[in-house]
């Protein structure tokens, strides 16, 4: 395929066809009302399910799933007041104390 990239795209779209056709059998099948499968049935059925959802988004890029994007996010907490523009960082136990101070 590498020598050939006109196959490979060929090769890559019968791919997604291929997996978007079997999708589309399974929506089929789990769209019945009455279903009365035997128990052998119904075991394969689900063992196709979780194949095509491990082999899906790896073929096809329209099955991808969904990434988890992390969020950096400052944790400092700044104070400052008007008559001094020196900021104060504090941290946790300093907040701490200035919300619940001890006995003296």
């Amino acid at each position: 395929m590498d020598r050939n990239p006109k196959f490979k795209e060929q090769f890559n779209k019968a791919q997604e066809r291929g997996i978007k056709t079997l999708v589309e059998k399974m929506c089929v099948i789990f769209d019945r009302d009455n279903v009365s499968l035997d128990n052998n049935e119904l075991l394969f059925i689900r063992e196709k399910k979780d194949w095509l959802k491990f082999i899906a988004p790896r073929l096809s890029s329209l099955f991808v799933e969904k990434t988890k994007s992390e969020v950096k996010q400052d944790t400092q907490l700044r104070v400052m007041w008007s008559d001094t523009p020196d900021l104060l960082d504090l941290d946790a136990a300093e907040i701490a104390d200035i919300e619940h101070p001890s006995p003296k």
